[in-house]
């Protein structure tokens, strides 16, 4: 029985349909949710440093914006109903994660990007200015919103008690840059590693 290969062309229409993306989203939420079973040790407040977040990232190098938007709230849905942290870790995850991504999407669209496709991040270069951009885009969110809204939740604190528990506004985001800055690298690195050095992105990718 002869098999007949699909053309180049044809190929790539394939992956740019709807149903390709749709489909490899849901692959992506699988992955990330597996990722969130595998048993690591937590650290505080409930956090580990995991991989569910890389696959996220990965999600946008490989099937854009709205794939890892969708990716990243299939998870945290998943992660508010049958994770111990509840919905505080899974906002917590959304908000901190969802930088990591959002802020290279956003960096496309610079000018000086002349070509608005995901091998613009193959580029050690944009990468790593990419990596800094949203590591301190997610230092500003995950510092806002744990002294705001997550830490008082957690622990029936003030805002204030936060601050004085903490000795100041600089101690409490040296405290969260520690957690978050280290999840956030592995984030980028590892999906970067699989998209453009594994070369999934010119496998799977559809932008």
């Amino acid at each position: 029985m002869l098999l007949r290969m699909q053309s180049p062309r044809n190929s790539l229409n394939a992956r740019n349909s709807r149903t390709y993306v749709i489909i490899g989203t849901a692959v992506m939420a699988a992955l990330s949710i597996i990722m969130d079973l595998l048993p690591l040790p937590r650290v505080v407040w409930g956090m580990k440093i995991d991989l569910v977040g890389a696959i996220w990232v990965l999600s946008f190098f490989l099937y854009g914006l709205k794939s890892a938007l969708g990716v990243s709230s299939i998870v945290a849905i998943y992660i508010a109903m049958f994770s111990s942290t509840g919905y505080v870790g899974a906002v917590m995850k959304f908000v901190a994660t969802v930088p990591m991504f959002l802020v290279p999407a956003i960096m496309i669209h610079l000018p000086f990007f002349h070509k608005k496709e995901a091998n613009t991040f193959s580029s050690l270069t944009v990468i790593i200015a990419a990596t800094i951009l949203a590591s301190v885009a997610r230092l500003f969110v995950a510092t806002t919103v744990n002294l705001y809204w997550a830490i008082p939740i957690w622990y029936g604190m003030t805002p204030e008690e936060v601050l004085a528990q903490f000795g100041g506004v600089v101690p409490l985001i040296v405290f969260v840059a520690s957690l978050n800055v280290v999840q956030g690298i592995v984030d980028i690195v590892v999906s970067w590693a699989l998209a453009f050095k594994l070369k999934l992105s010119q496998y799977f990718g559809v932008w």
